[in-house]
């Protein structure tokens, strides 16, 4: 009887083990398929960056010029036209289609303004806008940033931060 039991017992520990190595495959079966989905995205990042140079097809350097976009601004390119002189080029949502923008250098602001586009919000407008900026000191990044004032209060909404290219 004791014979029987202790076979029973490692057949119910031996069938334990296999039940416990089956579900270990399933996750293996899936797998592959998530191995082939990162595969998916890749060709469709490069893609992604494709847009940025037909934006700025003047440019001689494809990898210079990028587009910059959030929910109110879309295909927004700058290029540096001279010394200190910066063409933005985009689309932009915002009412009355005024753009209100500000020139920074991380610690002080260097140029403030505003545009406006060919529509304004619901539609997109078109802008072009020659900025002209002259760093403060000459080992700084100059920051772009764009935005919409508030018509409640006047506060910046939905800025958009774009480093000013250095060539």
């Amino acid at each position: 009887m004791k014979k029987f039991l202790l076979l029973l017992l490692t057949a119910a520990v031996l069938h334990g083990c296999s039940s416990s190595s089956a579900p270990a495959e399933q996750p293996a079966e899936t797998q592959p398929p998530a191995a082939n989905e990162p595969a998916t995205p890749a060709p469709t990042q490069p893609q992604e960056p494709a847009p940025a140079p037909e934006a700025g097809q003047e440019d001689p350097e494809p990898t210079s010029d990028m587009t910059y976009g959030n929910d109110i601004f879309q295909k927004v390119t700058v290029t540096k036209t001279g010394e200190d002189t910066f063409e933005v080029k985009g689309q932009a949502k915002v009412f009355e289609g005024v753009v209100n923008y500000v020139v920074e250098d991380g610690h002080n602001e260097l140029a403030e303004g505003s545009f406006t586009t060919s529509a304004g919000a619901p539609e997109w407008g078109d802008f072009t806008y020659t900025l002209k900026v002259k760093k403060a000191e000459p080992n700084s990044t100059l920051l772009l940033i764009l935005f919409e004032k508030s018509a409640k209060d006047g506060s910046r909404r939905m800025e958009l931060i774009i480093p000013l290219p250095e060539k």
